[in-house]
């Protein structure tokens, strides 16, 4: 390896660590703003159900969730969304619930709705949606700052075409996805214990997704915004007295 590139590959790796800075919190009031302002661009270009056995199914599990998530300054909402071909849910800032028909093709019963809804609004009560795409905007911020570095030190354009592909290759492989999957699994853990203090049974999210991990094949974990379904239910099996004890605690409470 010449000197040269030996040179780029140290500005790469410095550049990936200046990325990882704190970012700005954004306040619960501005969560909500952004979200409604998302939530609507989003309804006016789905189909959304307002009624029957799922829709009732998603705001009374959405609504239980909501309440023992303990955020009043949310304006929680819940919608169903007419696709049954894809079996999901997301939330946008500030609690704004969104599932797919698709789901039901794999949840049982509302305990296991509850799995998933509760999974999306730990990702709100975290912030993760805001955080992850400051992380992409600051990905983005270095590699234009690299660019801009590489011209100025007259790099040979074919390299920095090279450079620019290493560096795109690594900050998604080595600072977004990680991070991404970092946010699953929390969510995981954080949903495990709101749908147990809901009254949900949170065994019946082990049996949830279980069921969907038999579906289809998966890439690597490390090329992957989730993680691994072996790696997601090992880590709800472990936490699964913990959820347990809780459910027990508020099972039979008024929800």
């Amino acid at each position: 390896m010449n000197r040269q590139k030996k040179v780029l590959l140290t500005i790469i790796s410095t550049f990936l660590l200046s990325s990882c800075i704190n970012q700005g919190q954004m306040s619960a009031q501005q969560e909500n703003a952004l979200g409604a302002q998302q939530e609507r661009a989003l309804l006016s270009k789905v189909q959304t159900i307002q009624h029957g056995t799922y829709y009732n199914a998603v705001r009374r599990v959405g609504s239980r969730i909501a309440r023992v998530a303990n955020r009043p300054n949310f304006q929680w909402s819940y919608h169903l969304i007419k696709n049954d071909k894809q079996a999901n849910a997301f939330v946008l800032p500030g609690g704004k619930i969104f599932v797919y028909t698709g789901l039901f093709k794999y949840a049982a019963n509302e305990a296991q709705l509850a799995a998933v809804v509760g999974h999306e609004v730990a990702h709100a009560l975290k912030s993760h949606g805001v955080k992850g795409a400051q992380r992409k905007q600051n990905a983005g911020l270095v590699g234009v700052l690299l660019q801009v570095g590489m011209g100025v030190a007259g790099v040979d354009p074919a390299l920095a075409k090279q450079v620019n592909q290493v560096y795109g290759q690594g900050a998604t492989l080595g600072y977004i996805r990680p991070y991404s999957r970092q946010n699953e699994s929390e969510a995981d853990s954080i949903g495990l214990m709101l749908m147990a203090k809901a009254g949900y049974d949170p065994r019946e999210a082990l049996r949830f997704w279980e069921k969907f991990a038999r579906q289809g094949q998966y890439i690597p974990e490390y090329l992957s915004t989730h993680p691994a379904p072996e790696t997601r239910i090992e880590n709800l099996r472990r936490l699964m007295p913990q959820a347990v004890a809780i459910y027990n605690q508020y099972k039979g409470r008024k929800h």
